[in-house]
C-alpha cells in the first residue's frame, strides 16, 4: 500500500499533468483562430501554436511517462543508493570510528550513558576474549570510579607515633597518639568537609561508603574512653589552598563529628588543595595502624614514624589497587629516627589503603623469659 507522500505525490503530479495538457490545447486553439480571423492577425507575431504543442506533448508525455516510470525509478535509485554504500562503506565505517576514537565528544553528543556502556563492554570484551569477565569487570568499575564523585590527586599522608603520657605505659589502656596529616588536591562536591569517631562497627562501615564522609576512625571502648572523649580523637587544624578554616565539634551519642567550611574564595568545579591534621589515640596492644583511602586516588604517598615507641619492628601492609608494584623505604627500629614510607606512582581504586603493622620491643622480651 502507497504511502501518504507517495499518493500526495502522484495526485499533484496528475493534476499537472491535467493543466498542463489543457492549457497546450487551449493554446493551440487559439492559435488555430487566430490563423483564419482578421481580429487575431497580431497573434501571428507570437510563438502561440509552439507554445502549445509543447505544453501539450509535455503533458501527454513526459510528465505521463514520469508517473508510469516512477516506480522503476525508485528501484533504481535504491540500486544506485545500495552500491554507494556497499563500495563507500569501509571508508565510511573508518571514519566515524576514527571519530569516535580521537573525539571522544563526538561520542558523547550522539549516545546516551547506557549506549557508552555497552560500547565499553563491547570494547572490553573484544581485548579479553571473555563477555562475562567484561562485564563484570566494568561493573566493578563502574561502581568504583564513575560513581565516585571526587577523585584525589597527589595524596600524602604522614603519620608520628608517640606514647600517650596519660595512661598506662604498657597492658590494658596503654595508647599512642598518633598525629595524622593529610594532605592532597581535588574537586570538590560539597562545601563541607565532615569527619567523624565512632564506636560503633555498624555506623563504621556505613561511613565508609558515605561520599559525605571526609575521614571516619574508629575506635573501640576501653577504660572509660569510647568515641565521644576529646582525647580519643581531635580535629587540630584544617587548611584549603594553604588558608585556615574554622573547625566546629558536636558530640552524638554515637561518637563526635567536626566540620569545616571549604571558604568562600573556593569556586564550583576548581580543583583545591586540602590539609588537614588530626590526633587519634590507638591501642599498643592492637598492633595496626590502618589509613583508607575512600576515593580513586592518583600518586599516594604515606610514611610513619614511630621513634621512642618501644616498638621492636614495622611491617607495612598495603592494600593498593593497581598495576604496578609500591615503592618502599624504612629505616630500622635501632636508627635514632625510625620510620618506614610506601609511595604508589599511578591511579588506585578507594576501598584500598596501607595498614603498619608492629612488634612490641616489650613482647619480645616476654616471648624470651618463658622460653628461658
Amino acid at each position: 500500500m502507497a504511502s501518504p507522500l507517495e499518493r500526495l505525490y502522484q495526485t499533484k503530479l496528475a493534476l499537472l499533468a491535467t493543466v498542463v495538457t489543457v492549457v497546450g490545447i487551449a493554446l493551440m486553439l487559439l492559435a488555430h483562430w487566430a490563423s483564419g480571423s482578421p481580429a487575431g492577425a497580431w497573434l501571428d507575431a507570437l510563438p502561440v501554436m509552439e507554445v502549445g504543442s509543447a505544453l501539450f506533448t509535455t503533458g501527454l508525455i513526459a510528465i505521463f511517462f514520469e508517473y508510469i516510470d516512477q516506480a522503476d525509478a525508485e528501484v533504481r535509485a535504491n540500486q544506485r543508493l545500495r552500491k554507494v554504500l556497499s563500495e563507500e562503506a569501509p571508508a565510511i565505517r573508518d571514519a566515524v570510528v576514527d571519530g569516535f576514537a580521537f573525539a571522544s565528544e563526538s561520542l558523547t553528543n550522539v549516545a546516551s550513558t547506557k549506549t557508552l556502556d555497552r560500547i565499553v563492554e563491547n570494547c572490553l570484551s573484544i581485548r579479553l576474549g571473555d563477555k562475562r569477565l567484561a562485564a563484570d569487570a566494568y561493573q566493578d568499575l563502574r561502581e568504583q570510579i564513575v560513581g565516585a564523585k571526587e577523585r584525589w590527586e597527589d595524596a600524602h599522608v604522614a603519620v608520628a607515633l608517640a606514647p600517650w603520657a596519660k595512661g598506662p605505659a604498657e597492658g590494658r589502656g596503654a595508647m599512642f597518639v598518633a598525629t595524622i596529616r593529610w594532605e592532597y588536591r581535588f574537586v570538590p562536591t560539597s562545601p563541607l568537609l565532615r569527619f567523624s569517631c565512632v564506636s560503633d562497627l555498624d555506623a563504621y562501615r556505613e561511613l565508609l561508603t558515605d561520599p559525605s564522609s571526609t575521614a571516619t576512625w574508629y575506635f573501640e571502648p576501653i577504660d572509660g574512653h569510647d568515641a565521644a572523649s576529646p582525647e580519643v580523637f581531635e580535629l587540630v587544624q584544617v587548611a584549603v589552598n594553604g588558608k585556615p578554616q574554622k573547625i566546629r565539634r558536636s558530640v552524638r551519642k554515637e561518637g563526635q563529628v567536626f566540620t569545616v567550611g571549604l571558604g568562600g574564595d573556593v569556586k564550583a568545579g576548581e580543583s583545591v588543595t586540602v590539609s588537614y591534621t588530626y590526633r587519634v589515640l590507638v591501642q599498643q596492644h592492637g598492633h595496626v595502624l590502618h589509613l583508607d583511602l575512600a576515593q580513586p586516588t592518583k600518586d599516594f604517598r604515606a610514611e610513619l614514624w614511630y621513634g621512642d615507641c618501644g616498638i621492636r619492628y614495622m611491617n607495612v601492609l598495603d592494600y593498593l589497587s593497581g598495576p604496578r608494584q609500591p615503592r618502599y623505604t624504612q629505616l630500622a627500629a635501632s636508627d635514632p629516627s625510625p620510620s618506614v614510607e610506601v609511595a604508589y606512582e599511578g591511579w588506585t581504586f578507594p576501598k584500598g589503603g596501607v595498614a603498619f603493622v608492629w612488634v612490641l620491643e616489650r613482647e619480645m622480651r616476654t616471648v624470651t623469659s618463658r622460653q628461658k
